[in-house]
């Protein structure tokens, strides 16, 4: 009688064929389910990227709170006889991260640099040495609010000099081109090389102008698309800036010439140069970057890359935060910048994307 009801009670094992199904039943639903996850992790990734610039937009604010002033696009030291390898000062060369120090919770960082240090054998003097300096301490310190986390490659040495801290954010010169680097320079957007703008210059209104943005850090690729850019591309490149759109190859890479030095873009907090903290609104959001000639001191069309699919979170110049999508608007990238154009008009010819840019043109158009 046991033995009968244990008989009738024996259970039946799986099958090879019934094991297989079941296990592809799970790939399929993984399958399935990984897109989501992946979605749901960049969207969280794009959440702490927005976060991070409403923190610099704050910074900024509460900076010209402080000094009645933006923070400038390039300022800094300039003793007499600087240069990029005297180790004296800046030479004017320190972007608005390196301004803002104290207004973004580094006011420890900010006090060394203004501290003279010792290292390497070599003296430097309060304020720091040439931006991308690879031999002082604090240029090395990575700094998280300003390194995207969707970029991996903002988190590793930079390619270029593996001394120097990378960063995620770039700040804008406006729609101009080829005015973008020296001092004295024209102003349409609210960093500028040695000069403060004041926000009652922004006349087209703080929540219509563009001021912060992300990069994508060089990856150590020349041919990426993302955080490389062609160069050498001559004066030319002021009056048909749309030229450059044709470099744009399959795959996200550049199929221009490119050369294996100088590669800066996101190389490092520290600096006020266009090439490797600024951009410009002329061509769109993950568009293609191009340079009059080689060297981070030089001028060119610099548009703002994430890693973001469709666009770039962009800081407004009233502190709010949105995301600008890769197609927006951008006229006609065959006319020269507006000051060469003639007659010469003050409103931007680059659509919304470059009335966003321009502080004070005319335009109150920031939809994108």
């Amino acid at each position: 009688m046991v033995l009968s009801f244990l008989r009738r009670r024996s259970w039946r094992a799986f099958t090879l064929v019934e094991l297989l199904v079941v296990i592809a039943i799970i790939g399929i639903l993984i399958a399935l389910l990984l897109p989501a996850v992946q979605a749901a992790r960049e969207a969280a990734r794009r959440s702490q990227c927005s976060n991070n610039i409403k923190q610099l937009a704050l910074g900024m604010l509460n900076y010209e709170d402080t000094y009645k002033q933006l923070p400038p696009g390039s300022m800094g030291t300039s003793p007499t006889g600087c240069a990029w390898n005297s180790n004296t000062g800046t030479c004017n060369s320190a972007g608005p991260i390196y301004h803002m120090l104290p207004f973004i919770e580094q006011q420890g960082l900010w006090d060394q640099i203004w501290s003279p240090i010792t290292a390497g054998g070599v003296n430097y003097p309060p304020g720091g040495p040439w931006v991308n300096w690879g031999g002082y301490p604090p240029w090395a310190v990575r700094i998280t609010t300003v390194l995207c986390p969707s970029d991996g490659k903002a988190f590793q040495p930079h390619p270029n000099n593996t001394s120097v801290a990378t960063v995620s954010y770039c700040f804008s010169r406006g729609d101009l081109i080829n005015n973008i680097v020296g001092p004295g320079t024209a102003l349409r957007g609210p960093f500028t090389s040695g000069r403060c703008v004041k926000l009652a210059e922004l006349t087209d209104g703080t929540s219509n102008t563009i001021g912060i943005s992300e990069q994508a850090v060089y990856s150590g690729v020349p041919t990426d698309l993302k955080g490389s850019y062609c160069m050498n591309l001559g004066d030319g490149l002021a009056d048909n800036p749309g030229q450059v759109m044709a470099f744009k190859g399959a795959g996200n890479t550049l199929t221009c010439t490119v050369a294996d030095s100088h590669r800066r873009r996101g190389e490092g907090w520290m600096s006020g140069f266009p090439m490797t903290t600024g951009f410009n609104t002329v061509i769109p959001p993950n568009g293609v970057l191009a340079s009059q000639s080689k060297g981070e001191w030089t001028w060119g069309v610099y548009p703002p890359q994430s890693y973001h699919p469709g666009g770039v979170n962009g800081g407004m110049m009233d502190g709010s935060v949105r995301f600008v999508s890769e197609t927006i608007d951008c006229g006609n990238l065959a006319l020269p910048q507006y000051n060469r154009q003639t007659p010469v008009v003050k409103q931007s010819p680059y659509g919304v994307w470059g009335a966003m840019g321009s502080m004070n043109g005319g335009e109150a158009r920031s939809d994108g």
